[in-house]
């Protein structure tokens, strides 16, 4: 059954950097996003410490993800699984970093398999 745990991703008004989320040894399979985003897409990055962050790259482009309001996100967990930590970068509709109007929380969403 997939699950919204405690973590969230929280970016600051007038910032355009999540929080980073440890992932653990559950699966990340998407996340929900607010009612309201000002970009208009999500970078996921990566990090083994959590401290150094990296785009996640397939075929030399950084993944991204639309930022539709009130919606579920899915993704590709197989893309994470060499991540510790994940956060997400705000962007607009040309692909460049943006800022965030207003404190914007997504909620991630687990999954356990046995």
């Amino acid at each position: 059954m997939a699950q919204i745990k405690q973590g969230r991703w929280i970016t600051p008004s007038g910032s355009g950097v999540s929080s980073s989320l440890r992932l653990g040894t559950d699966t990340l399979v998407g996340f929900y996003t607010p009612s309201a985003l000002d970009g208009a897409a999500l970078k996921l990055q990566a990090s083994h410490d959590g401290q150094n962050f990296f785009d996640i790259v397939e075929d030399g482009e950084a993944w991204t993800v639309s930022s539709d309001p009130d919606a579920y996100v899915p993704l590709d967990a197989t893309k994470l699984l060499g991540a510790e930590y994940l956060r997400v970068s705000h962007l607009d509709a040309q692909g460049a970093a943006t800022t965030e109007s207003a404190e914007r929380v997504l909620l991630p969403v687990f999954r356990s398999f046995e």
